[in-house]
């Protein structure tokens, strides 16, 4: 398992603004962050570590200080990377088999990496995602949205940067995918069968099990969106 103590706090304060801003859309371009005090307990960080991460992201060009006002959201933020819903040229049904084949490249690898890297904390939130989407389906709620909360903690328990920053852009590929298909009810039912095989072979921290788990998911979706 990755130590976590190698990160320095200021860092692990910068990606958790990164993800507020880039990902979460707490903060709109624009828009001006609180002050130090309020940022910095709510991170729960001391202000000179606060200054530090909003220094890194200044130099992203994801933040910008205004002298005498504070710090701002930068206006236009740089880029994250390909928009995946952009693919118009596209028929959507390749759209929706290429994105599934890319899936299928680099989650299996994603789950066995958390398998060895996952905290027992982060174990726990992985399972209560599963558990929420369990819920949300059952009650008719939108359980797209669960399934992709499930999947980003596997990401996260990855502690790989590139995956974490990169399944968000996915994210928005997999719901206009989803909007568009006309076997919504069977992915769910897959969506919630698999999930728990894969669940149960992360909790043992099986790799070869959860990485053969998820690559059986991915190949659902795919036979699935081929009929």
């Amino acid at each position: 398992m990755r130590a976590q103590k190698k990160t320095k706090l200021s860092e692990r304060t910068s990606d958790r603004l990164y993800e507020m801003i880039m990902e979460e859309n707490r903060y709109e371009p624009g828009s001006k962050l609180p002050n130090e005090n309020e940022l910095s307990a709510a991170l729960q960080v001391s202000r000179t570590t606060l200054r530090e991460a909003i220094s890194f992201l200044v130099a992203q060009g994801v933040l910008e200080i205004r002298r005498g006002k504070g710090t701002y959201v930068s206006e236009t933020l740089p880029d994250t990377g390909l928009n995946l819903t952009a693919l118009s040229s596209l028929r959507a049904k390749e759209r929706a088999m290429d994105l599934f084949e890319m899936r299928l490249i680099f989650e299996p690898e994603t789950v066995a990496l958390a398998c060895q890297r996952a905290t027992d904390e982060e174990l726990q939130q992985i399972r209560k995602k599963a558990e929420r989407m369990e819920q949300v389906a059952a009650s008719g709620g939108d359980w797209p949205l669960a399934d992709q909360e499930f999947h980003m903690a596997l990401i996260k328990a990855s502690h790989n940067e590139y995956m974490r920053r990169l399944y968000p852009i996915i994210n928005g590929a997999v719901n206009e995918i989803l909007q568009i298909s006309q076997n919504r009810q069977q992915m769910q039912e897959i969506a919630l069968a698999d999930n728990r095989l894969i669940l149960e072979f992360l909790m043992k921290r099986d790799e070869t099990g959860a990485r053969h788990a998820m690559s059986i998911h991915m190949k659902h979706l795919i036979n699935t969106l081929n009929r």
